[in-house]
């Protein structure tokens, strides 16, 4: 199996997390270095015939280093957060930079003038340029998107095209090929190529499969960091549906100001909120504003427009964000044509796990736990608002995750990981 950047991350993670508790870690037991005791020796003349004492050997002390909770879990949650973090921080200057080194291929298309005179340093020119994008993209793309074999390729048909037209001394073979790699730069370099194949919202490729690792193309997901606003959405369709798939993922927003990222389903075109009658299955919902997570409830007697919701209880993560996380992400799953019912997830991220288990230690209540995927989560609870919130928790490494805040008690949500057993946080350790 070739090695991945996924799996290069989770090693990482977990070599990191190990490392890190390592730096906590207590000595192991030492062996009894108390002198010998001496044999008494009776006999006269003053003189003592004691066995001296013998000199202890040295023993080494063992150091122990702790366990990292759900090392599995951490690293996969560690990974997901980075290529979050990439398109969050990096995307944008990554993708500049790849329009400007895609245009110098144009550039030294542009300066070669096919004639019978050309030599093979025309054919070098265009070979140089290709090949410093396929550099680029190999090293800064790659990891990210499902790239063109062209793009990553120096030597791609475009350059050995060329190069044989040039030896051959043949010019309108020459003229053919440049024409065709400038249509192909230009078309790499174009806002319509970047939305389609390297898009930051949607994403469809690395991300997406971090999200929901069983290959499943049954759920968008939807990610928001918790202090600048940067949001964007992991999908499964590369066409967002324009094929009439049933599957079409769109931003719904409500009169409060709220939105909802992951909702999919096939409509027509507009399709504003109040033309949804009736569709969640039930009267609350989750949404996201203002750099929180709302529960959007229907007040009115009877549900009859979506337009009817209003929040209910606004910032629903509230008490259990950490002043000392590094980094907090908002997550919602849903599934395709499942309507409004995503599942919100809060994750942080802090510097070593002993911090995690620090803010752990530092938050809500807790009163027992449950499982999914074989691990334990904390049932905690809290108060928002004059109103108890039931949610579900789990410290993986430097990370800690906030499941499904509800104030409906965790006896009344039997099936409460239903939306998650396709998400990373549904698989099994050692799967």
């Amino acid at each position: 199996m070739p090695v991945t950047r996924r799996g290069v991350l989770a090693a990482l993670a977990i070599a990191q997390s190990n490392l890190l508790s390592g730096c906590f870690g207590g000595s192991g037991d030492g062996a009894d270095d108390s002198p010998a005791d001496g044999g008494g020796g009776g006999g006269g003349g003053g003189g003592s015939d004691a066995t001296p004492t013998a000199t202890p050997e040295p023993t080494t002390a063992t150091t122990t280093t702790p366990s990292v909770a759900n090392p599995d879990l951490a690293a996969s949650t560690a990974a997901l957060l980075d290529e979050f973090e990439w398109y969050r921080t990096e995307y944008e200057p990554t993708i500049q930079e790849f329009r400007r080194v895609a245009n110098g291929v144009l550039g030294v298309v542009d300066d070669i003038s096919p004639s019978e005179e050309l030599t093979t340093d025309a054919a070098d020119e265009l070979e140089a340029a290709t090949t410093a994008v396929a550099d680029y993209v190999t090293e800064n793309l790659g990891d990210h998107f499902a790239v063109d074999p062209a793009l990553r390729t120096g030597d791609n048909v475009y350059a050995r095209d060329f190069r044989r037209a040039v030896r051959r001394g043949d010019v309108d073979a020459q003229d053919s090929v440049l024409g065709q790699a400038r249509l192909f730069y230009g078309r790499v370099a174009s806002n319509e190529y970047i939305r389609s194949e390297f898009s930051r919202r949607p994403v469809y490729d690395t991300l997406y499969d971090m999200l929901i690792p069983d290959g499943s193309t049954a759920s968008v997901v939807a990610l928001a960091a918790a202090d600048d606003g940067f949001v964007t959405w992991a999908h499964p369709d590369r066409t967002e549906s324009t094929a009439d798939d049933g599957v079409d993922r769109h931003t719904h927003e409500f009169s409060s100001g709220h939105r909802v990222f992951t909702h999919a389903h096939d409509h027509s075109s507009p399709h504003p909120v109040r033309n949804h009658t009736t569709e969640p299955e039930t009267d609350s919902l989750y949404a996201y504003a203002d750099g929180s997570v709302a529960l959007l409830e229907d007040g009115k007697p009877w549900r009859e427009r979506m337009d009817d919701y209003e929040p209910s209880v606004t910032d629903i993560f509230g008490p259990v964000r950490s002043a000392n996380r590094s980094l907090g992400v908002y997550c919602f799953v849903a599934p395709i044509g499942g309507g409004f019912d995503a599942t919100p997830l809060y994750i942080e991220r802090f510097p070593t796990p002993d911090a995690a288990a620090a803010a752990v230690a530092a938050g809500p209540g807790v009163d027992g736990t449950t499982t999914l995927a074989g691990r334990e989560w904390e049932l905690v609870f809290y108060d928002r608002g004059g109103m108890t919130i039931y949610a579900y928790r789990v410290q993986a490494g430097a990370t800690v995750v906030i499941a499904s805040p509800s104030p409906t008690a965790w006896e009344r949500r039997p099936n409460w990981a239903a939306g998650l057993t396709q998400t990373w946080l549904g698989v099994q350790p050692g799967g």
